[in-house]
């Protein structure tokens, strides 16, 4: 009885920042030709394990289950054994543009809003420090 993971927005974003990450849905994840290759270039070597492998290529330790390392490495080596060989992946056809690319424009729009709220009270602050020294009066209201 196997379940699926389910990836959070944040484990998301932290599996897209590496660059051996290919592509993450919120129940899988892909990886470049790059990892596949460092990992069974390192997975026989002695003392060491999946987790140092996928450690030694930058994941957090506990981002995957064993299970999901252990089916990653099976998945490698089939691949590697075939008559094609390790192959780079690709987008599946519905997909109409790159998981990076789509997350690197959401957290670039979520950066600018942060920027200008930040400039907004910036600014607050640099009148509320004026005016508490005396260097800055409110406009007055003449219109009685």
């Amino acid at each position: 009885m196997s379940s699926k993971h389910h990836y959070t927005e944040a484990e998301k974003a932290e599996l897209l920042s590496n660059p051996y990450t290919f592509r993450v849905t919120d129940t899988s994840i892909r990886f470049t030709l790059a990892f596949k290759k460092f990992v069974l270039e390192n997975i026989d070597k002695p003392g060491m394990t999946s987790v140092k492998v996928f450690e030694a290529a930058g994941y957090r330790k506990n981002i995957f289950t064993r299970d999901i390392r252990k089916s990653a490495i099976k998945r490698f080596r089939t691949e590697a054994a075939s008559k094609g060989g390790l192959i780079e992946p690709k987008l599946p056809k519905k997909a109409s543009s790159d998981s990076k690319k789509l997350h690197t424009e959401s957290e670039y729009r979520k950066l600018e809003k942060r920027v200008t709220l930040l400039e907004q009270q910036l600014d607050f602050l640099k009148k509320s420090q004026m005016i508490r020294e005396g260097k800055y009066h409110l406009p007055s209201d003449n219109s009685s």
